[in-house]
């Protein structure tokens, strides 16, 4: 199952509490509840005033990962049998608490990473979870 397409199931499902990690900044790499008990990982790229970027890979896992980075990670393609990631996903911030997000690690924002916030800034673009 596409990990992106069970997220924002689990989203829409959810009526748990919906808590964002204390200080949650650009960089953070957190552990997501995805679809099926799976966990997946979810980047932080932008926090702004009730929103936040993210950017989701594809792997999953069965219990949240204490320690990893970017490298380790795939976003894949739509052509992925295995399901695919997301560059950049807008996610009010009570959307992204749904997801029970846990801080891993920290690490930077890269310029290429931003690609897709910038597209979305630009056409004034919405976010999920509204």
């Amino acid at each position: 199952m596409n990990i992106v397409r069970a997220l924002l199931g689990r989203w829409y499902r959810s009526r748990a509490l919906r808590q964002l990690p204390p200080n949650l900044m650009a960089g953070d790499l957190c552990s997501v509840l995805g679809g099926d008990g799976a966990f997946a990982v979810a980047k932080v790229l932008v926090v702004e005033p009730g929103k936040v970027h993210v950017r989701v890979y594809k792997n999953t896992f069965t219990s949240r990962p204490e320690r990893i980075t970017t490298t380790e990670l795939s976003l894949g393609t739509i052509h992925d049998p295995d399901g695919f990631g997301m560059g950049h996903l807008p996610l009010s911030a009570a959307g992204f608490g749904a997801w029970s997000p846990k801080r891993i690690q920290h690490e930077p924002v890269t310029d290429d990473e931003l690609d897709g916030y910038r597209i979305w800034a630009e056409s004034g673009g919405g976010v999920w979870g509204d």
